[in-house]
């Protein structure tokens, strides 16, 4: 995602009550962004469906070589 996608996308879920943004103690220049108590309660509920997902989408790539895909693309990044 781009800067502004990103920022969108934090914005909707500040207004809902599930991040929250504090300025960077070490620069002044980013902000960091953490779960609150709802966000976090919401990606515990959520993470094993997006798992059984992840599992499902990558199920035709079952082959020899099929482990390296996450660390290659980790690499894109």
């Amino acid at each position: 995602m781009d800067v502004a996608t990103i920022k969108g996308v934090i914005d909707r879920l500040t207004a809902r009550g599930l991040t929250e943004t504090s300025a960077d103690p070490e620069d002044g220049r980013r902000l960091l962004v953490s779960l609150t108590r709802a966000g976090q309660q919401m990606a515990e509920k959520a993470a094993p469906n997006a798992l059984a997902i992840t599992k499902e989408t990558l199920a035709p790539l079952r082959c020899e070589g099929a482990g390296d895909l996450g660390p290659l693309l980790s690499k894109l990044r």
